[in-house]
């Protein structure tokens, strides 16, 4: 499942593309992958027009006219394909010759726009959703959810996460930083690489940790991500970006995947475990 750099990298990549536009039409093969039934998606939306692209968690919100919103996941195996006359753009799941044959049999959901321009929403396993909801109902599905913060954002502080920390004592530092409710938009790639960064083994309990080791975690949580939307994201799960492109961040992982090699600081060897049925990579050495 792309994490909170690529979803990020899809949304600042979309928001160029259909900000502005108005939708004439959308259709839908897959029941599951929206919320009413087709005829009356269809006839709320058609005539809105997109205003903004935003990102919550690991979703994306597609925001309409008269206060309506698109929320987006793509789970696994999801894509966002743009077309017009002159370009194709897509992020997420990369499918084979997206951009050739359009729509396919992966082609769950489309959005015709009066320019005659699309928006696809493809998925090979059909995990994935394009939901519809007013204002007032996002803000209910959004506190059931019960998301923390963003990590981005000025409310995301190493006092609140010290304080988070103390809540939840028996968890392991890998599960808390995974689990949204304490944090949003960090999977298994970025929890390694801040678990590492913090120099504090994936496994260990949190009560064992003090406010010094939350605020390396915070920084290093605020650091990687910054780094990795910058590097648009990594390759892993077969990630691409808004222009179809792999991301670079995977050249700066530390220990993600390295297991079995030398880790870079102290050239002791990477291992692994597996931590809520999660392969994990960390160094025995220089994290305790």
């Amino acid at each position: 499942m792309p994490e909170l750099p690529e979803v990020e990298t899809v949304k600042r990549g979309l928001s160029k593309a259909i900000i502005g536009k108005k939708i004439a039409d959308f259709d839908s093969d897959w029941r599951k992958t929206i919320n009413y039934p087709l005829p009356r998606y269809k006839k709320i939306v058609k005539g809105k027009k997109i205003i903004a692209v935003r990102r919550r968690a690991k979703m994306l919100l597609i925001q309409l006219s008269s206060g309506l919103n698109i929320l987006v996941h793509l789970k696994m195996t999801g894509q966002l394909v743009f077309r017009d006359k002159k370009r194709c753009l897509m992020g997420g799941h990369p499918i084979e010759k997206s951009c050739e044959t359009l729509p396919n049999k992966f082609t769950h959901a489309t959005f015709t726009f009066s320019d005659n321009s699309n928006l696809y929403f493809n998925d090979v396993r059909k995990f994935g959703w394009v939901r519809l909801y007013s204002d007032t109902e996002l803000e209910k599905v959004f506190a059931k959810m019960g998301l923390g913060p963003e990590p981005l954002e000025p409310d995301f502080t190493p006092e609140g996460l010290f304080s988070l920390m103390k809540r939840r004592p028996r968890s392991k530092v890998k599960q808390f930083i995974m689990d949204p409710k304490n944090v949003v938009g960090i999977g298994n790639i970025y929890s390694d690489e801040v678990c590492y960064y913090a120099k504090v083994r994936p496994d260990r309990l949190v009560k064992t940790l003090n406010a010094k080791h939350a605020k390396l975690i915070h920084d290093g949580i605020v650091k990687i991500l910054k780094a990795a939307i910058s590097a648009q994201g990594t390759t892993f799960s077969n990630y691409v970006n808004s222009n179809g492109e792999a991301g670079a961040y995977t050249k700066k992982l530390k220990v993600y995947q390295r297991y079995g090699k030398k880790c870079y600081y102290c050239k002791g060897t990477v291992k692994k475990m597996k931590i809520g049925g999660r392969t994990s990579s960390y160094c025995p050495v220089c994290q305790k």
